[in-house]
């Protein structure tokens, strides 16, 4: 609450130091002080990323647009990097704008700003005589800077990242100019600073100089919805799905919002055209996404996320920490269900920092195809309703109607679900009946693209059940992969998309023998990108075969020669080895000889030299 007229404060000295004071009275607080001509000093104090600074410019613009700010030009002013009070008085004439015309300084008010300097010295020569010859002398540019200074009246002045000014720019000389363009000056003068990040030594100066310069002290704390409402304007769809996502979440750090709401735009870009539920389902991950990417500390990884499953370990979950129980119990309020096609290239393209057009309008068609088909009111999800929702039906109803959901609707079934319900049947004593249903369904699927090889990406940590598991390593076991190897890592590389289980499978085929020749083959070509796409396929899991042969072969192309050694080094697909003259590789590892130097690269090649362990770099 505001403390007006207290403790000899008088009523133009009002402060206001409640921490759980409401934001309207703080937007109230501040549209007071941006239509006051009054001189006074207002200090507004948040924590990082709540969005002072962004709040500040948005009252100040919507002010000075409707015509009530009570002055005629302002400044804003950053103290990040000023290392003294002749930088930070240059800023001020720099940053100065007349209200009106433009929010940003350019050389135009620069200038102006000058020029008025420049008059004020002139028409001044009486009483500053060392002025004669300013204009005369190599500094002029001080001189004037100095003259325009002396202009700085009447107006609002905003010092922001106060506790991130240089370390020779005394708290106590800001604090003082602040008095200073108020009392002597007739200026406006706000601060914004974040108390919790000044070093305790500026946090006793400034709990001593604040008491003796703030008129209005203020604590900027918005709550999520409100922050969101300052943050994300528009009511178009993704800016109300924005806000309520954002909310849902509690994300009250302006910064993230902004950084996320570009990249739901970007996305929205990317799939202009599909369904609003589509584009809805797409905003909500990138929120969520983004929010663990930005904020780490407060929200779950992109890794929890992305195994997340809202029925995993839905007959006797393994014992989880705290923590992760707590962001289950999130997920599951802010309505994600678990990570599908869609979800999955939007959560990559966040920790990539771009996304993808391609694979998303790939996966959003996914996506709607595979929702027509769930919207129907099918024998198989009523079934699943039945046994969610009904204490009274007789436990073989539920399991009959279960068992013939399934067998109405194999092609509709996905890995995921398949597995949920091939679990529930065999708790409750089906297991013939299961592994029917389980055959029925892999003949059913056989033919789909990528069946076999990407079915449990989606999984987590769930158990698989044992003949699912073991049907579909058999059916990947089947199918032959004839792709060029060198045609797919020439691709990965001018694309960067790839399969990773199915695309390591095929590699994991090639003898370290095959890999060297590959490299020696397309050296032509991108063969860097091409050794980075084999690294990264290398690090999946179960990778361990192309992770051997990989290493081996990369080990007898550097042998080659110190400079490929020192150049595989250099593009990361080999490690590094410290260079003090003394370390040594991994045991195992030969490195070049100088004296084998004149041999021929092919026979260094098939010499024997053991490899790299590799562990994969991507």
């Amino acid at each position: 609450m505001l403390e007006r007229a207290a403790d000899g404060i008088d009523s133009d000295r009002a402060r206001c130091e409640n921490p759980l004071m409401s934001y309207a009275i703080v937007r109230a607080e501040i549209e007071r002080f941006l239509r006051s001509p009054s001189p006074e000093v207002l200090c507004i104090s948040g924590r990082w990323g709540v969005g002072k600074t962004y709040s500040w410019q948005t009252f100040l613009r919507e002010e000075e647009t409707a015509g009530r700010l009570g002055v005629d030009r302002h400044a804003y002013v950053s103290l990040f990097g000023l290392n003294s009070l002749g930088e930070l008085r240059s800023a001020i004439v720099e940053n100065t704008v007349v209200a009106g015309r433009s929010s940003l300084p350019d050389a135009s008010s620069l200038h102006g700003m000058l020029r008025e300097g420049e008059r004020f010295a002139r028409r001044s020569r009486p009483a500053l005589e060392v002025a004669a010859g300013f204009f005369r002398m190599k500094d002029a540019g001080d001189a004037l800077y100095r003259a325009a200074f002396l202009t700085v009246r009447g107006q609002l002045v905003c010092f922001d990242d106060l506790e991130r000014a240089g370390k020779s720019l005394e708290m106590r000389d800001v604090l003082g100019l602040a008095s200073l363009l108020r009392e002597q000056r007739g200026c406006k003068v706000v601060l914004l600073l974040n108390k919790e990040q000044a070093e305790a030594t500026q946090a006793d100066e400034l709990d001593r100089q604040l008491e003796k310069v703030v008129d209005t002290f203020l604590i900027f704390e918005p709550t999520s919805a409100e922050a969101t409402a300052i943050a994300i304007g528009g009511d178009d769809p993704v800016a109300v799905a924005l806000r309520d996502c954002l909310a849902a979440l509690n994300v009250t750090n302006m910064r993230v919002m902004k950084k996320v709401e570009r990249w739901a735009r970007l996305v929205e870009t990317e799939l202009r055209g599909f369904d609003a539920a589509t584009l809805a389902q797409a905003t909500a991950t990138v929120v969520l996404g983004g929010w663990c990417f930005l904020q780490r500390d407060l929200a779950p990884s992109l890794d929890f996320v992305r195994r997340f499953n809202p029925m995993s370990g839905l007959f006797g979950r393994k014992e989880e920490r705290a923590d992760e129980k707590g962001w289950r119990e999130l997920l599951g309020r802010y309505g994600y269900g678990s990570t599908d096609e869609l979800d999955e290239p939007i959560l990559d393209g966040v920790a990539l920092g771009y996304f993808r057009g391609d694979v998303l309008r790939e996966a959003a068609r996914s996506v709607e195809e595979r929702r027509r088909r769930e919207g129907r009111d099918d024998s198989f999800s009523r079934a699943w309703r039945l046994y969610h929702d009904s204490l009274t039906t007789d436990d073989d109803v539920i399991l009959d109607a279960m068992q013939a959901g399934a067998l109405e609707n194999l092609a509709e079934i996905t890995p995921i679900n398949m597995n949920g319900t091939l679990s529930f049947l065999r708790r409750y004593g089906r297991d013939a009946q299961a592994s029917d249903i389980l055959a029925r369904w892999i003949e059913a699927n056989r033919g789909k693209e990528g069946f076999f090889y990407r079915w449990n990406r989606f999984f987590a940590n769930d158990p698989v059940d044992a003949e699912l598991l073991a049907a579909m390593e058999a059916g990947r076991a089947e199918i032959v992969d004839a792709r060029d190897p060198a045609d797919m890592l020439k691709q990965m590389a001018k694309s960067g998309g790839y399969n990773p289980a199915e695309d390591a499978a095929r590699l994991s085929r090639l003898s370290a023998d095959e890999i060297v020749r590959l490299f020696d083959d397309h050296a032509a070509d991108d063969v860097k990108g091409m050794m980075e796409w084999a690294d990264r396929l290398a690090a999946q899991p179960g990778a361990e075969n192309l992770r051997a042969s990989l290493g081996e072969a990369l080990g007898r192309i550097a042998s080659r020669s110190r400079m490929r050694e020192d150049k595989l080094r250099g593009w990361g697909v080999i490690p590094e080895f410290p260079e003090d003259g003394q370390a040594q590789p991994p045991e195992g590892v030969e490195t070049h000889n100088p004296a084998s130097a004149g041999a021929d690269d092919a026979a260094a090649g098939s010499a024997g030299a053991t490899g790299y362990e590799h562990g994969g770099s991507g």
